[in-house]
């Protein structure tokens, strides 16, 4: 496929604390990623470009939900130095688990 500079894609970048799903995955071309570039994007938000806009939302939802799933897991160990987390599981609304994950503790 061939894109001009005017040509639409969307692009997914890493989430910022206060970030929403549309934050993350907007539609641009090579002209507006140039000026989203000169606007202050940075490489290290690690860009991603997609040509299907369900793909792109489905990277930025992942983005934002291991995002909200390390803040929380810092704020719980913050709250309570003893408690040591091993697993972290993300359920549906309705009760469905989605997500699951096994944390390995650090080894000094």
């Amino acid at each position: 496929m061939r894109y001009g500079p005017d040509d639409k894609f969307w692009v997914v970048v890493d989430p910022k604390p206060y970030s929403t799903l549309d934050d993350l995955a907007f539609e641009a071309s090579l002209r507006d990623l140039e000026l989203q570039f000169k606007g202050g994007l940075q490489i290290e938000e690690n860009p991603t470009l997609f040509t299907d806009r369900q793909e792109a939302r489905i990277e930025a939802y992942g983005r934002l939900t291991a995002m909200r799933a390390s803040q929380a897991i810092l704020r719980a160990g913050r709250e309570n130095p003893d408690t040591r987390i091993d697993r972290v599981e993300i359920y549906g609304a309705d009760g469905t688990l989605v997500f699951a994950a096994d944390i390995p503790q650090e080894v000094d």
